[in-house]
């Protein structure tokens, strides 16, 4: 394990702990500066391999840790930790039937165009041209439902053209 040396891993560890962390609080705040929640996944797989590299090389130290009572508390209590976080949506399931995307899906299916339209800020007359140049007959009283029924497509097919409509104005 001597491929690496010590001081180059621990100093990697350290600028990997620093991005996650700096990245991981951005993201918690919703601050979104280029591709932060890329890097933080990213970085954060890297930490977790040098993370077990640093182990490895460090392994004689790291058992001498166990050998101290603090250190064995300090486990059992991060594992309390993690278990209260863990156990609760495992033990009580989610609510059946409860599921916000699939209501919102459901309601602009059964939705008329124009309604459609105005949730998406697009134009509904220039959905309704999108859909005549696929050869699809439409007006802006019809639901999704109703146009890909009439048409033979699927709701996503329908969905796909008219979301490619430009912009409201």
């Amino acid at each position: 394990m001597n491929v690496i040396p010590r001081n180059v891993l621990s100093a990697l560890l350290m600028v990997m702990f620093a991005v996650v962390s700096i990245t991981g609080v951005m993201m918690y705040f919703k601050i979104r500066v280029l591709s932060s929640e890329a890097l933080h996944i990213w970085l954060g797989f890297a930490f977790v391999v040098i993370s077990c590299l640093h182990l490895l090389k460090n392994w004689n130290g790291f058992l001498s840790y166990f050998k101290k009572r603090s250190t064995v508390l300090s486990l059992l209590f991060g594992l309390v930790i993690i278990l209260a976080f863990v156990l609760p949506p495992l033990v009580t399931p989610q609510e059946k039937g409860v599921n916000p995307k699939g209501k919102i899906i459901g309601a602009m299916m059964n939705a008329p165009l124009s309604k459609v339209a105005a949730f998406v800020d697009l134009d509904d007359e220039m959905m309704i041209k999108m859909l005549a140049q696929k050869q699809i007959l439409a007006s802006s009283k019809q639901s999704v439902l109703e146009i890909a029924k009439a048409s033979g497509k699927t709701n996503d097919e329908i969905l796909n053209i008219v979301f490619n409509a430009p912009k409201a104005q």
